[in-house]
């Protein structure tokens, strides 16, 4: 099994073998053959959580994503890619799997906290019930002959015209740059989650306005 392979795996694989669409192929994780991964498990949990920005032009609110969730939620920084067609990708792992509603409601809440000005179209958040299956990067994408990879996140700005990559990327250096990151701590999810719920309550419900004063009646003096 390759460094690749591993990685992916250890970030976003579930640990039981047995659930479907779960099975890392070293020929697949590769590149040439995009890997699609089932995040939903046979028991209804998830280990991954994904965050695409389907327009290159919002790298900003992506690098904002980014860095709040490690600065204001004190959490390990997701993973980010490149499509290899038109969007971006933040990767988030969990250490211990959750129920999809629990994914599904921090990827909202981040939504509402950090990213009310960006029209939910375009964002894809998952796991969707729905459409449980993600493709995982690097692969060569067939609609446009370009590559999906993971990137140095200090570099997303160079991506905002052409995000993808020309070429297939070193496997390895995509290994080193997950190598790098961590899952994040069963309790530290749950914490984040409470704050991400208050953030997400107080964006959603304006403030109620304070009661105008009552007009004082006119004085029947001359």
């Amino acid at each position: 099994m390759n460094k690749l392979t591993n990685e992916l795996q250890r970030l976003y694989f579930l640990r039981d073998p047995r659930c479907p669409g779960q099975a890392a192929d070293d020929d697949c994780l590769a590149g040439e053959t995009a890997t699609a991964l089932n995040m939903i498990g046979a028991d209804g949990k998830v280990r991954a959580m994904v965050m695409s920005f389907d327009r290159a032009s919002d790298w900003d609110q992506v690098a904002h994503v980014y860095q709040a969730v490690q600065s204001e939620l004190n959490l390990p920084a997701p993973a980010v890619s490149v499509s290899g067609g038109k969007a971006y990708g933040l990767w988030f792992s969990l250490a211990d799997a959750v129920p999809v509603a629990e994914a599904q409601a921090f990827l909202e809440a981040l939504q509402l906290t950090y990213l009310a000005d960006l029209p939910a179209i375009h964002l894809d958040l998952r796991p969707k019930t729905a459409t449980p299956v993600v493709e995982l990067p690097p692969a060569l994408q067939a609609g446009t002959a370009k590559w999906s990879a993971f990137i140095d996140p200090t570099l997303g700005s160079m991506f905002v015209d052409e995000p993808w990559l020309d070429m297939s990327p070193n496997m390895d250096k995509q290994a080193d740059i997950l190598a790098s990151l961590d899952s994040i701590k069963a309790d530290d999810f749950q914490q984040a989650l409470l704050a991400l719920r208050i953030s997400a309550a107080a964006n959603a419900d304006p403030a109620p306005q304070a009661a105008s004063p009552q007009a004082r009646p006119a004085s029947s003096e001359a």
